[in-house]
């Protein structure tokens, strides 16, 4: 079950009153203890201060002073979860003190809860209204339109305006409006009224930052800090200013400082550890780390950092897995899941990085660098549709980031939404007229819609603004070239060549147009200029065999290499030159020696890794060896197309299609006039079952003049995708036996099986569609249906759901299809957690509303399924669930302790004519028996009900409360009992029976706490009552043991019962009278 940071610190508070409330002492040693205690505090000794506030407690549970100063301590130190646990108490024991309040109020704000936080800065300003303090929080954590309202309404009523923290909270108010001159106008008359306030200074440098005025704010921020105790957030701030503004040595030496004069201060240790982490000195991280674990060994930054050090050194197993616990034990943390999700695509997990982020996303629905990095990845795996809403709603709350931008133009594009994409680069250019990038994006936009015009002026401005931007250049040179501007070419190359004399693209760019003027020496000699200047570079070996080949040349320019190699062996260039000269010939087995000649010389040669790699992927049939080259040469240049496509490739021929799609996605969107990999990711895609992406790609393939390996195949894939009329059974077994891995042709096989009603044929199709991609999605649900439906198989049902559900994690439909197959096939918990996933991803839907329903009830949780039963009533008109839901309701309502209508049972018994089975009305049958004093024909109702359904808890509890007056069924009812109790936690008459049964077997101790628990939530009856006060006499709680029972024989119960009570309670009487 997950919990939210709130839910956790209530628990951790719990937590806490167990631990400090085992023994008692006198009201003196309370006193010295606190004393001491206070004294240590006030002298900044904190770990001695928490050693006495502690002992406080063991004495006086209830000391709410000890729980407010423990709570600060942690806070101040930086352990907010710690800190927020005893606070809680504190304020629960002393409602009234607002400091301890505030300092609660500001730790909310810390974990990420400003709700919290705003709600107790409320609470702060209703019983103090001229709490200065707390109207800066206030309109710090006002997020929604109307908290913003009620913070304004505070403002105004303000009784004392000339308060420094009335300007602090109206500058607060006024930045989030983008008012900052009317923020730092306020900032200003704040330090004016005070010039000691830390939080005017601090939102002055707020302002600073976002007016790029980083001097200013630095001195802001300073300040600030200067002004703050050694132990505060002030302090960290400076710090992390100075980590972002790049000055790292002073950082260090900063916090360094801060822990020599404050060993405990957790904060200061953990940002000494991220700074480390920046500088990648990983055992730095962990020696650092252990000064926090030894104090606060589960804070929750410090295990993040952990494992973020822990990936940096490549240990992926041991740094998700502390993410992992993490995530379990902070279920409702996004920043959590994002980390959590970077260490899953580090170890290429993407579909779990993508089920975490979507996670994240709904946790924190504003978390931009989420929505960011899951728009990348859904991008990426060829799904632009799903990505345009959350960018777009990115952008409105960080208009700033270009990031957004630009992916969302990638999005619009792939769309067909060119116009928009251009619309959304012009009004970035209208906020960053200096940015060269901009331009140049804008110019490939245009440049694929053929705008040559336009293109061509986007490009002149970007090279204007960075004359030295080599894409815009080489962009420009394609139009140029497509003109035969020939001079204006060389004088393009020429210009870069006198603001950068080394640079190879511009020889490159020479080259190129010599190439095409037919002066096949001048770019010859280009060329070899180029691949002189950066060997790295690999177009220009490219450019070169082929005019070799164009010249016919490939002989000469072999002994050429071999007269160069003669005077210097190692010159890697010429060597692979070579190696390209050799493919070109047919000889790979001489190409293959030549590269891994470079890289004996040069181990991270990409060119020579691409190139091998494709040697050994296509020629030499070693996919394992090619597989390593190519992603060593991926992990060096991880955004060159050229080498992303040979990686997608080799990653494709060793079946691993979904990952190659990926990389061949990124790989085509560079290089769209690319047939080559335009074919490449179109037959991913077709692997993958993506039909309409793989028919578009294919399409672009098959249009681009000029012929590549595999055109014929892409013509023969487009015709059998251009084929979307019902193809017999007879023609596709045809098709499947001449293409035995073709998945396309296996799914539409099976599905005409399936249509004819030969299930097990369709299973067999579906089998091999699966065998011949794994990671096939459709071909996983679709045995998963099959086999839950007519070939009644559950346990395969289940394994193909959860094959499926693995495959698609964040998927809410395959959670939805899969979630209805477990409740088919008996897996009733599953079912519940997919479908209650599936049902948040698709409100609207009724179908996945019903199915939830089902399966909460299945587990127990009548409640939910009621709730969404009446979801589905309340849906749209006539639809096809609505009677159900209204049947479900119906005698879900008639199974409660409440009386029930005269005419309930007849309609139970009509109900159940027609679906003997139905357990909603077998639950509302046995309810009215009950009611009538018929316990054996209602045993025996809920007995049938646990025959069908072994775990379901309400029927548990039922039974339980039956068997509880039953001697001879005690032991049945204690194990009935307990096992509705996992479910029905907070079940009151539940709490109940068990409390009676714990009774019957003498332990006394959880037969207080339940009855109790029971009491807290229904007023107990005489028996009870009795039963609690005689166990409380059996523990020594000998006052709450008189109370008690006076209440039971006031409530009434039985005679014997009575006298029990009476001689018990003389007995207490006697005894008392009898103390001093």
């Amino acid at each position: 079950m997950y919990k939210s940071p709130i839910q956790i610190i209530r628990l951790t508070a719990i937590l806490v009153v167990v631990l400090v409330t085992c023994s008692c002492t006198s009201e003196m040693k309370k006193s010295r203890y606190l004393a001491r205690a206070e004294r240590y505090f006030k002298a900044g000794e904190y770990d001695q201060a928490k050693i006495e506030y502690l002992k406080v407690l063991t004495v006086d549970p209830g000391n709410a002073v000890a729980y407010a100063r423990c709570g600060a301590i942690w806070a101040d130190e930086g352990a907010p979860l710690r800190a927020a646990a005893f606070l809680m108490k504190a304020r629960e024991l002393a409602p009234k003190d607002l400091d301890n309040r505030y300092k609660l109020a500001q730790l909310y704000l810390r974990v990420g809860q400003a709700n919290e936080a705003f709600k107790e800065a409320t609470e702060i300003l209703k019983q103090a209204p001229d709490n200065g303090p707390a109207l800066a929080l206030l309109a710090e954590t006002a997020l929604t339109p109307e908290q913003n309202q009620t913070a304004e309404q505070e403002l105004q009523k303000f009784p004392h305006h000339d308060n420094p923290y009335v300007e602090v909270a109206d500058a607060a108010l006024s930045i989030r409006k983008g008012d900052l001159a009317k923020a730092e106008a306020a900032l200003n008359h704040a330090l004016s009224l005070d010039p000691k306030c830390a939080q005017a200074h601090f939102g002055l440098a707020q302002v600073s930052l976002t007016k790029k005025d980083n001097a200013r704010a630095g001195q802001e921020v300073k300040a600030a800090a200067d002004l703050s105790p050694v132990r505060s957030q002030e302090r960290l701030s400076y710090a992390e200013f100075k980590m972002q503004t790049g000055d790292k040595e002073e950082a260090k030496s900063y916090l360094q400082d801060l822990t020599n004069q404050a060993r405990d201060f957790i904060g200061a240790w953990v940002l000494q550890a991220k700074l480390a982490q920046s500088d990648k000195n990983y055992d730095k991280v962990v020696a650092l780390l252990q000064n926090v674990f030894s104090r606060d060994p589960d804070n929750l930054e410090a295990r993040v950092v952990q494992a973020q050090a822990l990936l940096g050194k490549g240990d992926l197993k041991q740094g998700t897995e502390i993410l992992e616990r993490a995530d379990k034990s902070f279920a409702n943390n996004p920043l959590i899941k994002y980390k959590l999700a970077l260490a899953y695509l580090q170890g290429r997990n993407t579909p779990q990085a993508m089920n975490e982020l979507e996670q994240a996303v709904k946790i924190a629905p504003k978390y931009v660098e989420a929505i960011v990095l899951l728009a990348q990845l859904r991008l990426q795996s060829g799904d632009p549709r799903s990505v345009i809403a959350p960018l777009e709603a990115a952008l409105q709350l960080r208009p700033d980031v270009t990031q957004i931008r630009t992916l969302l133009a990638d999005a619009y594009q792939a769309v067909g939404r060119s116009e928009d994409a251009a619309s959304l680069i012009r009004d970035q250019i209208k906020k960053t007229p200096e940015d060269s990038q901009s331009y140049l994006v804008l110019g490939v936009i245009l440049k694929r819609e053929k705008k040559n015009d336009e293109s061509r002026k986007a490009f002149e401005k970007a090279i204007e603004l960075n004359p030295q931007n080599v894409v815009a250049i080489d962009q420009l040179t394609d139009l140029d070239l497509e003109a035969k501007a020939f001079s204006v070419v060389h004088k393009r190359a020429d210009a870069l060549l006198q603001k950068e004399p080394q640079s190879a693209p511009a020889y490159y760019i020479h080259a190129r147009s010599y190439v095409i003027e037919k002066n096949f020496p001048a770019a010859e000699t280009a060329l070899k200029k180029a691949i002189e200047l950066d060997p790295n570079l690999g177009a220009p070996y490219n450019l070169l065999v082929a005019i070799y080949v164009q010249t016919n040349k490939l002989p000469e320019a072999l002994k050429e290499l071999e007269t160069v190699l003669a005077k210097n062996p190692q010159y890697s260039p010429a060597i692979l030159t070579s190696g390209i000269i050799y493919g070109q010939m047919g000889d790979f087995a001489k190409a293959r020696d030549s590269y891994e000649k470079v890289l004996a010389l040069t181990p991270n040669f990409v060119p020579a890794l691409n190139n091998l790699a494709y040697i050994y992927s296509e020629k030499l049939a070693n996919l394992d060896r090619a597989a390593d080259l190519a992603r060593k040469a991926h992990e060096l240049v991880p955004a060159e197309p050229s080498v992303q496509d040979t990686f997608g490739w080799v990653l494709y021929r060793q079946g691993k299609y979904q990952e190659a799609a990926e990389l061949l996605e990124q790989s085509a969107a560079k290089s769209p006039d690319r047939g080559e990999i335009q074919f490449h990711l179109g037959m991913a895609n077709y692997m993958m079952g993506r039909l309409d992406e793989a028919r578009a790609a294919l399409q672009k393939a098959v249009s681009v003049p000029g012929d590549f390996p595999g055109k014929d195949e892409a013509k023969s894939r487009l015709q059998l995708l251009s084929q979307t009329g019902d193809l017999s059974a007879i023609d596709l077994e045809k098709f499947a036996k001449e293409k035995s891995n073709d998945p396309v042709t296996l799914m539409r096989l099976g599905a005409a099986y399936a249509k004819a009603g030969t299930a097990d044929k369709a299973a067999q199709a579906y089998e091999q569609a699966l065998q011949a991609n794994p990671k096939l999605l459709e071909a996983a649900l679709s045995l998963a249906k099959l086999n839950a439906g007519p070939l009644k198989n559950n346990a395969k049902a289940l394994e193909y759901a959860k094959k499926a559900r693995g495959l698609a994690p964040a998927d809410a439909r395959v959670s939805a299809t899969a979630g209805h197959i477990a409740y088919q096939a008996g897996n009733f918990p599953w079912a519940y957690g997919l479908l209650q996933e599936s049902s948040r991803g698709l409100p609207d839907d009724m179908g996945v509303a019903r199915d939830f329903a089902w399966a909460a009830y299945s587990t127990g949780k009548t409640n939910e399924a009621q709730e969404a039963m009446r979801r589905v009533g309340n849906g749209p008109a006539a639809s096809p669930e609505q009677a159900e839901a209204a049947l479900f309701l119906s005698m879900a309502a008639l199974d409660s302790d409440d009386a029930i209508p005269g005419n309930a049972e007849n309609e139970v018994t009509k109900v159940l004519s027609a679906q003997p089975d139905y357990v909603p009305a077998l639950m509302a049958k046995g309810a009215i028996r009950l009611q009538k004093g018929d316990t054996a024909e209602a045993s025996a109702i809920y007995s049938s009900i646990l025959q069908k359904w072994p775990d379901f808890a309400p029927a548990q509890k039922r039974l339980a409360s039956i068997y509880v007056n039953e001697p001879a069924n005690a032991s049945k009812a204690y194990e009935l009992a307990s096992k509705a109790r996992r479910t029905l936690v907070d079940d009151p008459a539940l709490a109940k029976t068990l409390g009676t049964l714990c009774f019957q077997r003498k332990e006394y101790a959880r037969a207080v706490q339940l009855f109790q628990e029971s009491e807290g939530k229904k007023t107990l009856d005489g028996k009870s009552l009795f039963m609690l006060g005689m166990a409380h006499l059996k523990l020594g709680h000998r006052t709450d043991a008189r109370t008690v029972l006076d209440r039971a024989i006031a409530a009434g119960i039985p005679d014997d019962l009575a006298k029990q009570a009476k001689d018990a309670m003389a007995e207490l009487d006697k005894a008392a009278d009898q103390r001093p």
